[in-house]
């Protein structure tokens, strides 16, 4: 098993410019932690409606990503979103995208050492 797919709802955290589309206007706000399920957002003093669709706007690499969700919780300051499909693709090119430093690692259970 690749490590990519060892550990698939482990986010990617990142930070990078993102736009939300809601009811024909946009606004900006950053990518923070990501899913193929769904991403957080930080905002700036922005709520929308939970429940709500919402169109993800995203550049990464060499492609621009637009993405269909819908907001499952937000703060003034962040808005939490659940994607219409999952997005694989999308992770697995974050993950890539990014050095080794954001990438999850495995934990592994380490037996106490004898001191003395």
């Amino acid at each position: 098993m690749s490590h990519n797919h060892a550990y698939p709802n482990n986010p990617v955290n990142l930070l990078l410019p993102a736009q939300i589309g809601y009811h024909g206007r946009t606004f900006s706000a950053t990518l923070g932690s990501l899913t193929a399920e769904g991403a957080l957002l930080e905002t700036h003093a922005l709520t929308l409606p939970v429940g709500m669709e919402v169109e993800l706007s995203v550049a990464l690499g060499q492609s621009t990503w637009q993405i269909k969700a819908v907001i499952t919780h937000t703060t003034p300051h962040e808005i939490c979103i659940l994607f219409r499909e999952t997005q694989h693709k999308l992770r697995a090119a974050a993950r890539n995208e990014f050095q080794p430093g954001f990438r999850s690692i495995p934990c592994t259970i380490m037996e106490p050492a004898a001191i003395g």
